[in-house]
């Protein structure tokens, strides 16, 4: 009875928020737009964005097809169009339908045309250059998505970071974010009873971190897990408080007895825990 009253606060919880529409174009992948949207949306905890996602907006039909999205959602726009034209143009209309609309990356590009005494080279889609860089982060990103939920490659000493802890503390994202930063990184469930293979006990090159959380955070994302999914949740040892505080327990033992670091992600971000995760390698190399 109790974990019904748990799901119906959920859904009253979500179903109090208001909405808003948030454009988001791009003449590139919108990588940029998306994470700054997201980092401002968020902070705004009674709203909930609905977001409009135009990438690749690179001629006048792909800008007017944005535009229709805008007409019949009102709301803010970001943007990140290199092309004068077609920002005056979006602009124009974005006034006329009294929509806020600005380019994310004015602000720091007059910085540096300021800083450096010259105008930025208007190439569309420039920090995706194809040099080695960018070729070496999209094998990482391969290898991350191979070798996700504990599928260990056969040559443990290729890998440059395994991420273990156990369910819903952030291991899959984390890996693709660190793989997005050129490392090769793979993620191990841990389950008490089930034993690490040997060969990630006695691997030399990883960097091997635990990552834990409070057992109130951890409980929290698997019922927010399982209502996703509407599955029952009644006499479900997965959301069990103490089941949960055991697996902590053995976590903590795993990584003292083998002077493996761990990182509370409670209140971490993706991002500040992969910061976390690179001074680590700093610091070990």
């Amino acid at each position: 009875m109790a974990v019904r009253s748990w799901l119906q606060k959920a859904r009253e919880k979500v179903s109090k928020k208001s909405f808003f529409h948030l454009h988001m174009i791009s003449d590139s992948t919108g990588e940029t737009l998306t994470t700054v949207g997201r980092a401002a949306a968020a902070q705004y905890t009674n709203w909930r964005a609905i977001e409009h996602i135009s990438p690749m907006v690179r001629d006048e039909e792909a800008l007017k097809t944005a535009l229709k999205k805008i007409e019949d959602a009102p709301g803010i726009v970001l943007y990140t169009l290199v092309n004068e034209a077609h920002s005056e143009f979006l602009q124009a209309r974005c006034r006329a339908l009294e929509a806020p609309a600005i380019n994310v990356l004015d602000p720091l590009t007059q910085v540096f045309d300021s800083h450096l005494g010259e105008k930025m080279s208007g190439q569309v889609g420039a920090q995706h250059a194809l040099d080695e860089d960018y070729f070496g982060r999209l094998e990482a990103l391969r290898f991350a998505m191979n070798h996700d939920d504990g599928n260990l490659p056969d040559d443990i000493e290729e890998i440059d970071v395994i991420l273990i802890g156990i369910s819903r503390t952030s291991k899959t994202p984390t890996s693709i974010y660190l793989a997005q930063r050129g490392l090769k990184v793979c993620n191990i469930p841990l389950v008490p009873g089930n034993d690490l293979p040997d060969n990630v006990i006695n691997s030399k090159k990883p960097l091997i971190v635990a990552l834990i959380a409070s057992t109130e955070r951890i409980l929290q994302v698997r019922e927010n897990r399982l209502l996703a999914f509407e599955r029952d949740m009644t006499d479900d040892a997965y959301i069990d408080r103490a089941s949960i505080q055991e697996e902590l327990v053995w976590t903590r033992q795993l990584c003292q007895d083998n002077s493996w670091p761990m990182i509370d992600v409670s209140k971490r971000s993706v991002e500040e825990t992969a910061a976390a995760i690179l001074a680590l390698m700093q610091n070990d190399s």
